[in-house]
């Protein structure tokens, strides 16, 4: 699959950008962000050995979450809005698949409850489709603090192929 990424508009130190991944891909950077913590949380407790099961699916579970979102699916694409301070300053990454959603940031500093060790907390969020869009034809921005993502319908180009 041919890279394909854009910068969009911004909000409060918050950029957003707009990538094609695969599956494979996908799991590259959850492993990724995931085996970072791990290391930051062994770290903090002198690289005790015996938990690293333990330790990876903590840090799972602190990183890979649901996207709370909210979407609505018309006719030619699902138009979808989540809120964009749940991310801290820098870009946002919205990694796009045919049926996957996933948005990948850093945790905003000084959230209620956050860990002491989270400086550079890597967050993502991540959503199954209800249907099939087209990767390539995806678009996102913020309206005020809200990131708002069209996602053409797979179908969507097919029909306008069809009519020209």
């Amino acid at each position: 699959m041919t890279p394909h990424s854009f910068t969009a508009k911004s909000w409060n130190g918050r950029h957003l950008k707009i990538r094609r991944v695969t599956p494979e891909e996908r799991a590259t950077i959850i492993r990724d962000a995931v085996a970072k913590e791990v290391l930051q949380n062994r770290e903090s407790r002198g690289c005790e050995p015996g938990h690293e099961l333990k330790d990876w699916r903590q840090a799972e579970s602190e990183i890979l979450r649901p996207l709370n979102c909210g979407f609505l699916v018309l006719d030619n694409s699902v138009e979808l809005s989540t809120d964009g301070a749940n991310f801290g300053e820098g870009e946002i990454e919205i990694c796009v698949e045919p049926r996957h959603l996933t948005i990948c940031g850093m945790e905003r500093t000084g959230t209620q409850g956050a860990v002491s060790n989270s400086a550079g907390r890597s967050i993502i969020r991540s959503l199954e489709l209800p249907i099939e869009i087209e990767p390539a034809e995806v678009s996102a921005g913020f309206k005020g603090r809200l990131i708002e993502i069209d996602l053409p319908t797979a179908c969507a180009k097919h029909l306008s192929a069809a009519a020209n």
